[in-house]
């Protein structure tokens, strides 16, 4: 009896897989009304793609009349099989309004919004969390928006790296700050490096002048144990002339040495420089 649930259930699967797969490729080959009919029996399976593709569909115009209450529906049944870009989707029309410019419901939005996350789409982190910080009891949820925002960043959308960083700096928390630039930074984040850049100028620039030779060699030690973020710091040093002779061939040669550690800062300033003509 328990081979034969085993075997039904396999079965089954396989099934429902296919017909995504189908689907799928009648999709990506333009085939849009016959991949319609396939996403819409998928669906029919309980296929939490199967009910996105129908709902995204219906909300984009492809081979069906275009139909935002009947993309919400889908979208709404998709996020109920477990479809995290459907609760998004959800979480948005309840946020914003979205395809259905529905009235604000930011508990509703909330609730999409966390389920989303739960399931790894980085968007839904990052909107939950502005919620949290702008609309849904912002003083009570001030740490809820910092978690939501922190878990954005880790799911790769660099946008929450920044957000946490301006939150911490607001908060005089500059090392901290710091950190989630830097977190954003090195994935390439403009922003965020400019804001890092700004915490490390400021930080040189406020330290007592009888200091810099002693920051010299810490940041020196630092930068020979590959810690890219005292070799960016080091550069500075040298670039600016602060307890050492201003050299910024020498600065040039750190910032190259920071970039090829994984900062992105110093592969910026780096640039710089190359442009400038050291």
């Amino acid at each position: 009896m328990k081979k034969l649930l085993l075997y039904l259930l396999l079965s089954t699967i396989f099934v429902y897989a296919n017909t995504i797969d189908t689907a799928d490729s009648l999709y990506s080959n333009a085939k849009y009304k016959k991949a319609f009919e396939f996403y819409k029996k998928a669906c029919k399976n309980k296929s939490s793609e199967g009910c996105y593709k129908v709902g995204f569909m219906y909300e984009n115009k492809q081979s069906v009349k275009q139909d935002f209450k009947k993309a919400f529906e889908f979208y709404d049944k998709a996020c109920s099989l477990g479809n995290e870009r459907a609760c998004y989707k959800v979480g948005v029309c309840y946020d914003k309004g979205g395809i259905l410019k529905l009235k604000t419901d930011y508990k509703k939005a909330e609730k999409y919004y966390f389920k989303s996350c739960k399931r790894g789409f980085a968007l839904a982190c990052y909107n939950l969390g502005s919620v949290y910080q702008y609309y849904l009891e912002p003083k009570k949820n001030a740490q809820k928006s910092l978690t939501m925002y922190k878990a954005a960043c880790e799911k790769g959308f660099l946008l929450g790296c920044y957000k946490v960083g301006n939150i911490l700096n607001k908060q005089k928390d500059t090392k901290g700050a710091a950190t989630w630039y830097k977190k954003g930074c090195d994935k390439e984040d403009t922003e965020s490096c400019f804001r890092l850049v700004d915490i490390y100028i400021k930080d040189i620039a406020t330290t007592n002048p009888d200091e810099y030779k002693k920051l010299l060699k810490v940041y020196k030690e630092g930068c020979d144990k590959e810690d890219s973020a005292m070799c960016y710091k080091l550069a500075v040093l040298h670039a600016t002339g602060r307890g050492t002779r201003q050299n910024y061939i020498k600065a040039k040669q750190i910032y190259e040495r920071g970039c090829n550690l994984g900062d992105n800062a110093s592969c910026l300033e780096y640039l710089m420089l190359d442009d400038m003509g050291f």
